[in-house]
């Protein structure tokens, strides 16, 4: 999470930058929690007890009470600055679930999921969604947390690190708060940094022409590496899917809970593989045979984006750590055993070339780009046209979070499922994300009703899709 009063890195500011109404940047983490064991205080949450709640915690990281600003022109990249208005008030939200089952729940955190955050004040909110009831696999009325994040503030393990802290105690130490300057002097603040920033540009575009050359050399040494063989970049075009026009229908999300030691019995079945591989041959199962169903099936193969931490093998300083592999899914291979050994070597082989010197200082070009450049390259990629013939690398987006921290509560009630959400844009109008909590693990899509208007079917696909490569019994 950022640190307070500091400059964002290029590599965050880019969520900031590509943001518009059809590339929206930000993600959930959503949380169900049972009703504390000897029924104190019930499961539920008024209003006030829910600011107050958020309330003391406010001292758990700086993203609570500090703001992204803008410096005019975008001469150098936004600031974390201390919100003078700050009002926890604005943050959390209170919703009663007045329907027993899953339906109302998903409808309310899809809710979420749609609306953009507000980046004139600190980018995040809490809703509490109470008296939910008789949803399948889950004590029988839980309390929702759902805790909402613009990726500028941090990747998934950040987020699992912050969620440690929020959910460890009912009774968070207490933290002093150094007031936000205000007034005349946030007005002289401001106006300092716009004038170093005028200062600095030219120290900055030559930065820029180094990282140019620098990057350049880098790159040129990759594209060796891959004319002998060494490395594999992946195709750059591929013909487009359902998934990968405007986004024009209704945006949901379903959620495929899964047995994960089902999970580990797929991944021993089959040596070599990881859970990760596993996971990925389980979309690409479920994609084809949904595909395949609707005769929509497409005559190449197709490959799905899948973040990468990089914190084992590079030492950034951004908050968010991740590099965007291209895994082929080979959902032109049909025997599921054969699919997932082509998948684990695609997957290897991607892994290897992120890790790569050359590789990651190529990748550094964003580093030393100057901030009005990424503001042109993210407008143009929030507003880049989905024409529904081709795409870009990627037909759909397959992440994961960390295993959730043990003996995570909510006023004493505890943890029982955790999983997060990201939203879809114009030309990615299919995502997952995957995470693990106890004894579970679930695959949540995200999707465009107007392209899948069947989701339960697509869910019902990936949990058969697993037990095939579980080698388990139908049922």
């Amino acid at each position: 999470m950022p640190d307070p009063q500091t400059r964002l890195r290029p590599r965050d500011a880019t969520f900031v930058y590509e943001e518009s109404d059809r590339h929206p940047s930000h993600f959930l983490a959503v949380y169900a929690f049972a009703a504390p064991a000897d029924g104190a205080r019930g499961g539920g949450f008024s209003r006030a007890e829910a600011v107050d709640w958020m309330r003391r915690r406010l001292g758990m990281s700086p993203i609570f009470r500090r703001r992204l600003r803008r410096i005019p022109l975008d001469l150098d990249l936004p600031r974390w600055v201390a919100d003078p208005s700050f009002d926890v008030n604005r943050h959390v939200v209170v919703t009663e679930i007045d329907q027993p089952g899953w339906t109302p729940v998903r409808a309310a955190i899809a809710a979420v999921a749609r609306t953009r955050l507000d980046l004139t004040r600190p980018p995040w909110e809490v809703h509490f969604l109470v008296g939910a009831s008789d949803i399948p696999g889950l004590p029988e009325v839980v309390t929702v947390v759902v805790l909402k994040l613009h990726h500028s503030a941090g990747d998934g393990v950040a987020t699992r690190e912050l969620e440690a802290r929020l959910f460890a105690s009912d009774e968070p130490p207490a933290v002093d708060h150094a007031p936000a300057r205000a007034g005349v002097a946030a007005a002289v603040d401001e106006v300092t940094r716009a004038v170093d920033a005028v200062v600095r540009f030219p120290l900055r575009m030559l930065d820029f022409g180094r990282g140019l050359a620098r990057t350049g050399r880098a790159a040129r040494r990759v594209q060796t590496l891959v004319s002998s063989g060494v490395l594999h970049e992946p195709a750059a075009v591929r013909p487009a899917t359902v998934f990968n026009g405007p986004v024009t229908g209704e945006r949901t999300f379903d959620v495929a809970l899964l047995s994960l030691d089902e999970v580990q019995r797929a991944r021993r079945r089959h040596p070599g593989s990881t859970v990760n591989d596993v996971m990925l041959a389980t979309v690409s199962g479920a994609l084809t045979a949904y595909l395949t169903c609707r005769g929509l099936q497409p005559g190449t193969s197709l490959a799905a984006m899948v973040p990468m931490s990089v914190r084992p093998i590079a030492d950034w300083d951004s908050a968010n750590k991740l590099a965007l592999m291209t895994v082929d899914l080979h959902t032109d291979v049909r025997d599921a055993a054969d699919r997932l050994r082509a998948i684990s070597e695609s997957a290897r082989r991607e892994k290897s070339r992120h890790a790569h010197e050359d590789v990651r200082r190529a990748a550094e070009r964003v580093e030393s780009s100057p901030a009005w450049l990424l503001r042109l390259a993210g407008w143009a990629k929030s507003h880049r046209a989905a024409d529904g013939e081709t795409v870009l690398l990627h037909h759909t987006t397959i992440s994961n979070l960390p295993p959730a921290a043990d003996r995570l509560s909510l006023r004493g009630g505890p943890l029982v499922v955790a999983l997060g959400v990201l939203p879809i844009f114009d030309g990615d109008g299919l995502r997952h994300l995957i995470s693990t909590q106890g004894s579970h693990l679930a695959i949540t899509f995200s999707v465009d009703l107007a392209a899948m208007p069947d989701p339960e079917r697509y869910r019902d696909l990936l949990r058969v899709e697993l037990r095939e490569l579980a080698g388990s019994e139908a049922g």
